[in-house]
């Protein structure tokens, strides 16, 4: 099946989920200014500020990049330079993170935490390079699998510590 059949099979879905990522960016800006001496005082902190921040803008970017009328090959180049960014940009912070004196999560969740959202963009990546080689199908699953194991992580992390500032 042609790529612009499938792509536009999945536009609602990507549709919901580029403005749930949006709506989400806005709300951990929100929590983020609430308690703005815990993230500027705690490097943890920060860390999955950041982490969370990319989880989000990489489902925002996904989504923009699938809902936009374009061929195989600019998607694929897209998402696998999407996801590799992303995973560019939470090393700095895991290392920083672990290295943290103080705790605000259990080095096992933490490391857990980084782990699940690395997975996420790697498979972007996998996502990206599978729509480049012509399996259009898998590589859209995949970035559906992306998208869910993303959302999750977050509403995980919120319901095991309601209230908390992370």
């Amino acid at each position: 099946m042609p790529y612009q059949v499938l792509a536009e099979r999945w536009h609602e879905f990507y549709t919901i989920a580029g403005t749930a990522a949006a709506t989400l960016v806005g709300l951990l800006f929100v929590g983020l200014s609430l308690h703005l001496r815990a993230v500027l005082s705690r490097s943890e902190v920060r860390g999955l500020a950041r982490v969370t921040l990319a989880n989000f803008g990489l489902l925002l970017l996904v989504s923009l990049f699938l809902v936009i009328p374009q061929g195989p090959s600019a998607a694929s180049t897209e998402l696998v330079i999407l996801g590799a960014i992303s995973l560019g940009v939470i090393v700095p912070s895991l290392v920083a993170a672990v290295r943290s004196r103080t705790r605000t999560l259990r080095p096992f969740k933490l490391i857990l935490r980084f782990a699940l959202s690395a997975l996420g963009y790697a498979g972007a990546i996998l996502g990206g390079a599978l729509v480049g080689q012509g399996s259009y199908a898998a590589g859209l699953n995949w970035l559906v699998a992306v998208t869910v194991v993303l959302l999750v992580v977050f509403i995980a992390e919120q319901l095991g510590h309601p209230g908390q500032c992370r």
